[in-house]
């Protein structure tokens, strides 16, 4: 609020262009509705994994559930927490300063795995299955 007055006040003297007008300042949505709404289709997500709506899903969850349960066995949650805080400062340092070499290496996974996937297909393909019953 302050920088808006003295932009209104002071603002023809060192900025070139105008301050906003409150009617461009209205925005359509507020953060709380957005919040909101949010907050409902992670939970509509919830509910339909609890009942088993989505199997693929739900058995994600399950997956997801148990590695981070063996992991919690082992690690207690501070250092988990100091793991990914650590992480989470210093992996885009990292990839900031060797970009050219992860991407280039990135791509050559995503390559590596295409062919994988095509031999996979490959030798499911050749799998003979049961005809289908209607």
């Amino acid at each position: 609020m302050l920088l808006l007055f003295l932009w209104v006040k002071f603002g023809e003297v060192f900025f070139t262009r105008r301050p906003p007008t409150p009617e461009e300042l209205n925005q359509p949505d507020s953060p709380l509705k957005t919040l909101f709404l949010m907050m409902e289709g992670h939970l509509l997500m919830l509910y339909e994994i609890a009942y088993g709506k989505d199997n693929k899903t739900f058995l994600k969850t399950i997956l997801y559930v148990t590695i981070i349960y063996h992991i919690g066995s082992y690690i207690s949650l501070l250092t988990i927490l100091y793991i990914c805080l650590v992480c989470s400062l210093t992996i885009p340092v990292v990839y900031m300063q060797f970009q050219e070499v992860i991407d280039s290496l990135m791509e050559k996974v995503s390559e590596e795995k295409n062919n994988l996937l095509e031999v996979f297909k490959n030798v499911v393909s050749k799998i003979p299955r049961a005809p289908k019953v209607e």
